[in-house]
């Protein structure tokens, strides 16, 4: 076992093993609802989360967080195997184990050998949000009226054009992105996580074809005011990894939200909007456009 927790060399992710997340990640995507499952989530919040990665043999394990670690539940065909090799390994940092897990397959799998051993707590700031594509793009019935009236008085102020994310929009998607980060720095509590984010998006962009990225914008008068971007979970869920509107088009949110399922979602029966944060406005935001699920996460810990 020693041999073991010495090979078990966590570093960050990046766009050099990529790929090799992305292996891993698969053969648990197809049932998956869970943004945990998609490498980009990893990629994009290294920086800011602290997540690490570490392979061995068929396993690949994943953790956040520095002084304080949590676990994601190892991704690995022998469940069993996997969580006791992570069971000497914090045992030996004198650490205690701890899971981040969301509802599911994965969950349901580790609790068949481990709910004894553990205890769970839901976490509510982590919960994700998902919703319908069809309801999204269509914003019918008495419940969307309201972001039917955005979409309605932004249409009537501005003229404005949608278009989808491509290599040659890159210049103004991020002098854009730049724009809204300066600004909103000096609007939150939190600017680190928008500085990472903004750092986040220049450093993938470029790359969005082999890391399986689509997004799309919105201008007004030619000028980039809103975007968002996400990437597959896999082929029935799609995760929305951002959505930026500058705070002078506050009501872009819902135009560009609709656009870009509309445009460049045709294919997926879902969104995943990712989790609120413990942020009240975002939380309230998400909630608006009433999820019709609402992905349970738990803190996992061992007793």
């Amino acid at each position: 076992m020693l041999g073991t927790l010495k090979a078990l060399d966590f570093k960050k992710p990046d766009i050099s093993n990529y790929s090799k997340i992305a292996e891993f990640l698969a053969p648990f995507s197809n049932d998956a609802f869970s943004c945990e499952i998609t490498p980009m989530t990893l990629l994009i919040w290294k920086n800011y989360y602290h997540q690490k990665v570490a392979f061995f043999e068929d396993m690949m394990f994943v953790s956040l967080g520095e002084e304080k670690l949590i676990f994601l539940l190892p991704f690995a065909a022998n469940m069993e195997r996997a969580v006791n090799i992570l069971k000497e390994y914090t045992k030996a940092l004198n650490i205690p184990l701890v899971f981040l897990a969301a509802e599911g397959k994965r969950l349901d799998d580790f609790n068949k050998i481990f709910c004894e051993e553990f205890s769970q707590e839901e976490s509510r700031d982590d919960f994700e949000y998902l919703y319908l594509t069809e309801k999204l793009k269509n914003l019918s019935g008495k419940k969307f009226h309201s972001k039917r009236n955005h979409i309605s008085a932004f249409s009537k102020a501005h003229n404005w054009s949608y278009e989808s994310i491509t290599p040659e929009v890159l210049p103004d998607l991020f002098k854009m992105a730049d724009k809204w980060t300066n600004e909103m720095k000096k609007l939150t509590d939190d600017p680190k996580s928008i500085e990472v984010e903004n750092q986040a998006i220049k450093e993938y962009f470029p790359h969005m074809k082999e890391l399986g990225l689509r997004g799309g914008l919105i201008r007004v008068d030619g000028e980039i005011i809103a975007f968002t971007f996400g990437s597959p979970i896999n082929d029935k869920v799609f995760d929305i990894h951002s959505e930026k509107a500058l705070p002078e088009y506050r009501t872009a949110y819902s135009v560009i939200n609709r656009e870009f399922i509309a445009n460049d979602l045709p294919d997926f029966e879902y969104v995943n909007r990712e989790d609120d944060m413990g942020l009240e406005g975002l939380r309230k935001a998400k909630l608006s456009y009433h999820p019709d699920i609402l992905l349970k996460k738990y803190v996992i810990k061992e007793l």
